[in-house]
């Protein structure tokens, strides 16, 4: 049995999805209070298979593409669960949008972690986050907009080649993967990007991409921010990685493979006024990159959602369940009170711009602890991969101490199936790496 909020209420976290992101949710609320979460899902997959802590259900694909049935099937659960807390956890773009859409749909039983809409549509909006960071004093990669339903695009004459492509709007993804539609791109020249442009227009992606700058540096220039902002608006979590090994693969380019837990503080202060600037509620996860050229630091993307990679935060320390369950019983009280027109660090947030100071919990966590989040198999964060000595010296150390830790191996929920699963998916993992990444390369995604 599920434990009570304060209210008396048993509480039942709602998790769509069937990835390592959806389990590691589930996981990180059994760890919290014994939680056992409902997913819902399109289809069976290995990382929420035979598990013990969650409970699947199965629907028709295309259930949670479609606003009427999404919401249909959240009130048969609703109905199933009379009386309940309702937590409803999601983690792709279009989702997210999904409950800031329908977010007057829903009864009060159910606890939204999200964003308002307009606070996810800024986010989502990389054109629109690049402003604000400029407006803020903190770099962005130079970029420029292509509306793909055009029939012709100047703007490629102003881009300097190689360089990087994502949708304008992370939820325009999902609907055109299908199309040719990709997460991130690296287009070399012109004529490669105008040959791209001309085939997704063709196959019917008519959407807005944008064109930035490449940064070059391996993998270990990376870094990922992620966190919680309840609902007065204070950052209640916030930590940060380095990412040591990312996936190569075309289809999860822009995911983490492994993660070094290493504390940041600047980027942590610098993602706090950005997440307070946009107006983000709930979870938030954001990309970083660090220029090796000149050690300038670009933030390249707000994500309004937890992010797939999200259990490196618990190894560092950071309870992103608690976070949430503290902000539902709402026990947290700010120790100031947000004010206009002065950055966190007391500093003026760009030229004419007006920023709230973020305002932190007096139960504010953030990193505490080293850790390696492995979702492929820790052997490749080796001299391979990793050329910086003392970067490598760091890793080894948390391997020796045995914080290496896969999010899918769960010792309370243990079971043959998913040890099979898991030795399989790390083998796979190991050879994609050795197929598409064979070695670290500052030039490519």
């Amino acid at each position: 049995m599920n434990k009570k909020s304060r209210a008396g209420r048993a509480i039942v976290p709602v998790i769509v999805g069937y990835d390592v992101g959806a389990y590691s949710f589930a996981r990180i609320f059994h760890e919290a209070g014994g939680y056992k979460s409902v997913v819902l899902t399109t289809a069976p997959r290995g990382p929420i298979n035979d598990s013990r802590i969650l409970d699947v259900r199965l629907f028709e694909r295309g259930t949670f593409d479609d606003d009427e049935r999404f919401l249909a099937a959240l009130a048969d659960l609703e109905c199933e669960f009379v009386g309940c807390t309702l937590i409803l956890l999601v983690n792709a773009d279009e989702h997210v949008e999904f409950v800031a859409r329908n977010r007057e749909h829903f009864g009060a039983n159910w606890f939204l972690p999200y964003s308002p809409l307009g606070a996810v549509q800024r986010a989502n909006s990389k054109g629109a986050m690049a402003e604000l960071l400029t407006d803020m004093g903190l770099n962005a990669p130079k970029r420029v907009v292509v509306d793909l339903s055009a029939q012709q695009w100047p703007e490629l004459d102003e881009v300097c080649f190689p360089a990087v492509v994502k949708p304008e709007s992370g939820a325009d993804l999902a609907q055109n993967w299908g199309r040719g539609l990709r997460k991130v791109e690296l287009w070399k020249t012109r004529s490669e990007a105008l040959k791209a442009c001309e085939i997704l227009r063709t196959n019917g992606v008519e959407v807005r991409v944008i064109i930035q700058e490449f940064i070059p540096g391996d993998d270990t220039t990376q870094w990922l921010v992620n966190g919680y902002v309840n609902r007065q608006g204070q950052v209640t979590a916030c930590g940060s990685g380095r990412l040591i090994l990312g996936l190569h693969q075309p289809e999860y380019i822009g995911n983490a493979g492994i993660v070094l837990t290493e504390h940041h503080p600047k980027l942590i202060e610098q993602a706090t006024r950005i997440v307070t600037a946009v107006g983000i509620r709930g979870y938030f996860s954001m990309d970083v990159k660090i220029d090796p050229r000149n050690g300038k630091t670009y933030w390249l993307d707000l994500n309004p959602r937890i992010g797939r990679g999200h259990y490196y935060m618990k190894l560092a320390g950071v309870d992103l369940a608690a976070a949430l369950l503290a902000d539902l019983s709402n026990d947290l009280t700010a120790e100031e009170e947000p004010r206009e027109g002065r950055s966190g660090n007391g500093a003026r947030s760009g030229e004419g711009a007006a920023y709230s100071v973020p305002a932190r919990s007096k139960a504010y966590q953030t990193n505490s602890e080293l850790g390696l989040f492995c979702l492929v198999p820790s052997c490749l964060a080796n001299s391979c991969y990793v050329t910086d000595p003392q970067l490598l010296k760091r890793v080894r150390q948390v391997k020796r101490q045995r914080r290496a830790v896969n999010p899918l191996l769960y010792r309370a929920d243990r079971s043959l199936g998913r040890y099979v699963y898991v030795l399989g998916n790390s083998i796979n993992h190991y050879r994609r790496m050795r197929a598409y990444y064979r070695q670290p390369d500052p030039y490519r995604l």
